[in-house]
């Protein structure tokens, strides 16, 4: 009978001693979660060499990109998320979530509505250097709204859409501004077709857990997946199946056209831009590092381009080409710095008043000024 009772005794004192260790270990993989999320708020990671050539004002990209590291992100029903209310130095965030801008505009005579991902969110520059504050310096009598949202896809543009035309928000001109996000996260192939970045990680959330084998060793799994994940290029299913890039650029494509029947029933004309990308076109990009041509954008814009073209679709601008320019314009494949928001801002001023004016000749033989202003 002792020497059972010793059998077991040392039995739960290696069972205890076990769980300490888990524990310990599990503590120790928390404290380097919370504090690699600390240091990258505090020591804000910048790549000089992409950086330097298209932001030479070292000081004040690393003040815009601390603060961007500062924000806090919240769930939104529909959409999927949203940045929380914030307001720094080069960063302002509203109540709903909106990036803003200086305006002083009282009574606007049009409410113009930007929609995108990050490129129209506007990282890497300040409020007043994104793509909707440089559409409305040129357009000072419009109220311009930036509803773009770090890693939103086509899809989730459309549900904030539909979130704001079921509220009857004023809206006179809706734009749509695409490709970079839709290419890369759906392109992956990793969930459903109508999914984002974040599909995986709400719904891992929803599962049922086991709240003990989360509580010993939850960090220490979240860090294995880290190391394992870290410096792997995507895998993306497009570059391998044909038909599924088929599908991305089909289903980019009927977000658009949905947006287009909502942006209407509330009011607004619709506009879709298909957003540069710097591995196309003939951008000035010597600084950046090569990415070859077997991207998803080599293999997803043609379709768009192609669908556009037979299905005669003249509400969708191709702007691929906007920065074939001498200046530098990139930050990274996507993000462009103040320069380059604006020629976005231009071209697209550029294109609504030949739209407006050509509604005009369609509408009546008399010349009436375009509907934007210089």
């Amino acid at each position: 009978m002792k020497k059972w009772r010793s059998f077991f005794k040392l039995i739960m004192m290696n069972v205890l001693v076990l769980l300490i260790v888990v524990l310990s270990v599990n503590l120790l993989a928390s404290i380097y979660l919370d504090g690699r999320a600390l240091w990258k708020k505090i020591f804000v990671p910048i790549k000089e060499k992409a950086y330097t050539k298209s932001l030479p004002d070292q000081d004040y990209a690393y003040l815009i990109y601390r603060e961007k590291e500062q924000l806090e992100t919240q769930y939104v029903p529909y959409v999927a998320w949203a940045r929380k209310p914030f307001s720094g130095r080069t960063i302002t965030i509203n109540s709903e979530g909106d990036r803003t801008h200086l305006s002083a505009i009282d009574q606007p005579i049009k409410h113009v509505r930007f929609f995108g991902g990050s490129t129209m969110w506007g990282t890497g520059v300040d409020d007043q250097n994104t793509i909707p504050a440089h559409f409305n310096e040129f357009h000072q009598n419009y109220r311009v709204y930036n509803h773009g949202q770090s890693g939103f896809v086509s899809r989730q543009e459309l549900a904030r859409l539909i979130n704001l035309v079921n509220q009857k928000v004023p809206m006179d001109v809706v734009v749509f501004y695409d490709g970079c996000n839709d290419s890369h996260s759906v392109c992956e192939g990793i969930g459903p077709i109508n999914s984002h970045r974040e599909a995986a990680k709400m719904a891992q959330k929803l599962e049922h857990h086991w709240q003990v084998p989360d509580a010993l060793t939850g960090s220490i799994r979240t860090v294995i997946q880290k190391v394992l994940k870290g410096g792997k290029e995507p895998v993306y299913k497009c570059l391998e199946d044909p038909a599924y890039a088929k599908l991305v650029a089909s289903t980019m494509v009927n977000n658009w056209k949905i947006a287009k029947l909502i942006a209407e029933l509330g009011g607004a004309e619709f506009h879709a831009i298909l957003q540069p990308v710097a591995p196309l076109g003939h951008p000035n990009i010597e600084y950046l590092p090569a990415r070859g041509n077997k991207t998803p954008f080599h293999v997803i814009y043609p379709l768009i381009q192609e669908i556009k073209e037979k299905e005669h679709l003249d509400w969708i601008h191709d702007f691929t080409d906007a920065f074939d320019v001498k200046e530098y314009i990139y930050i990274d494949s996507c993000h462009v710095n103040s320069r380059g928001n604006q020629i976005v801002a231009e071209r697209l001023s550029e294109v609504l008043q030949q739209h407006e004016y050509s509604k005009t000749l369609n509408s009546s033989p008399r010349s009436i000024p375009p509907l934007f202003t210089r």
